[in-house]
């Protein structure tokens, strides 16, 4: 049998032999399917799929034997882990007891000595150390203890692998975020446009989207907005605006900051088409009344109105070009009114049949970009337009097709709602209940020349209570009850809506410095118009000469 079983054997080896000898010249086929699922899943192992919180009824029911001092499995210590920063209404988290974490605290170290932490108690940990509620964590000893325990245990893990692993790498890379100065160079990376995308970091670290480490980056990032000149921030706040599209928790404060600081500019009169359009996507639009105050929980109201004055620019560029019915563009109009657009704190295009139902790409898009900002015009010949501006306690109506006058109105007894989505032109055009029938003749010799019918118009305006404003119209840099103050008392004004603590050496040759406890970005608006800057690396702390 033996022998038999030899032969075999032999028979085999030599076939084989044979077999190597004829195809050794040619290279084994690739199989590129499977070296796809190969890196498929080599790329999943490495970098690690995002990893759901650990749920909190088991984390619960973890944390409930844990403090009854019951025998723990692994997997309940994990639970636990992760749940330090758990609390209840009837008790607070463990990371704010230190008898409590004392135990964690030896369980963790005990692993750490005999290498028996693994990757998934260090990210139980992570969970608990980003996902702690509170603006000022260092502040606590049990958490600053904790951040020790995951510096220690990360070099445990790493320590425990045969190679280093991708995730290794990155955590290592910002290994800033288990020290003091947590989220400052990734504040700082942001704002120079070394980073945006933090999802990889999050994923594998287990930061959650409501953690402090967020408001960090962005406290940073958003303080440094103010210290750039006007020429940089014109060139940056583009990507400003991008970040707060790929972090949306933050587009409001990045939205605000940037327009808060536009308004600042030089150029403020200069509209910008991406801030508008963000706000308008974001806040609605700032001339409809019922909307205004959620604009003013953002931004102030020169802030404000310096963007409704951008939308009455555009929406009488609009009027008086492409809404201009059969006639050509009257450019005296346009002239004339767009000297009042920084003190318009209202506009409504309000468009006739041929507009509301042209498909020309121009009018498709001012609809479509306008969307809740217009009304149809009823009652009257299709090619007619009417546009009413709000100029302080008063409506002017006026219409796109020539010889209509201009009705002016008492704002608070307007015999028409401006808010209707359709207005009727015997609504708009009520001579009985108008202050004013203001008609467009005789004509200027030049469209730019401030005679005839526009020198009319203006003697009406004053009349009023109405005149032109200087470049600046939008409001003085600093309130007249600002200059009228002490600095100390403007300063206590800026930032009554958040905690704070000021420290005035300006007497022994010093500066004046404002603390704030917490980030506000309208104390932090305030402040930046008062003149003052930010501390090098200590985005809430301000001072000025």
């Amino acid at each position: 049998m033996t022998s038999a079983l030899a032969k075999l054997s032999s028979a085999i080896a030599l076939g084989l032999a044979a077999r190597r000898s004829v195809i050794s010249s040619e290279p084994l086929a690739r199989f590129p399917r499977m070296e796809a699922a190969s890196a498929d899943l080599y790329d999943r192992f490495e970098r690690a799929e995002k990893a759901l919180p650990p749920p909190q009824e088991k984390r619960r029911a973890a944390i409930n034997k844990f403090r009854n001092v019951l025998p723990l499995t692994s997997s309940e210590w994990r639970m636990v882990f992760a749940g330090l920063a758990d609390k209840s209404e009837r008790v607070g988290p463990i990371l704010e007891d230190e008898q409590l974490y004392g135990r964690i605290h030896i369980e963790v170290s005990q692993r750490i000595e005999k290498r028996r932490l693994s990757r998934r108690d260090w990210l139980a940990l992570c969970f608990s150390y980003f996902g702690y509620e509170s603006d000022k964590p260092d502040t606590n000893p049990v958490w600053c203890l904790l951040q020790g325990d995951i510096r220690k245990g990360f070099a445990c893990v790493k320590a425990q692998q045969t190679r280093e692993k991708e995730w290794m790498r990155i955590v290592q890379h910002h290994k800033e975020l288990f020290s003091e100065r947590a989220g400052e160079t990734l504040g700082e990376q942001m704002f120079n446009g070394e980073i945006s995308d933090l999802s990889v970091l999050q994923t594998i670290a287990q930061i959650p989207n409501s953690s402090w480490l967020w408001h960090r980056i962005f406290n940073v990032l958003l303080s440094r907005i103010f210290n750039l000149d006007d020429e940089e921030f014109s060139k940056r706040f583009p990507d400003f605006i991008e970040i707060g599209r790929q972090h949306p928790t933050y587009m409001n404060a990045l939205l605000s900051a940037c327009l808060t600081r536009y308004h600042a500019a030089t150029y403020r009169e200069k509209p910008s088409s991406l801030l508008k359009q963000t706000a308008l996507d974001n806040w609605g639009s700032p001339q409809i009344r019922s909307k205004q105050n959620s604009w003013l929980q953002y931004v102030e109201k020169d802030v404000c109105a310096m963007v409704v004055a951008w939308f009455a620019k555009e929406d009488l560029e609009h009027f008086f070009n492409l809404l201009k019915g059969d006639a050509d563009v009257d450019h005296s109009r346009l002239h004339y009114w767009l000297r009042f657009a920084n003190q318009m704190s209202y506009t409504l295009i309000v468009m006739g049949l041929d507009a509301w139902g042209d498909r020309s790409k121009d009018f498709v898009h001012f609809r479509e970009k306008n969307k809740g900002r217009f009304s149809r015009l009823g009652g009257a010949p299709s090619h007619n337009n009417a546009v009413v501006m709000q100029i302080g306690d008063y409506f002017f109506v006026e219409f796109s097709g020539t010889g209509n006058a201009c009705y002016v109105y008492e704002a608070i007894k307007s015999p028409f709602n401006p808010d209707k989505s359709q207005l009727e032109l015997g609504e708009l055009k009520q001579p009985p209940r108008a202050l004013a029938r203001m008609r467009h003749s005789p004509a200027p010799s030049s469209p730019t020349r401030i005679e005839g019918w526009l020198s009319k118009f203006d003697d009406e305006l004053q009349r009023l209570g109405i005149s032109i404003q200087t470049q600046s119209g939008f409001g003085p840099y600093l309130s007249s009850k600002q200059q009228l103050t002490s600095l100390d008392e403007q300063v206590r004004d800026a930032v009554k809506t958040v905690r704070y603590k000021i420290h005035d050496s300006r007497g022994k040759g010093g500066a004046f410095q404002v603390h704030l406890d917490s980030h506000d970005n309208s104390a932090i608006a305030a402040l930046q118009r008062l003149g003052f800057k930010t501390v090098n690396n200590q985005p809430l702390r301000f001072w000025r000469q």
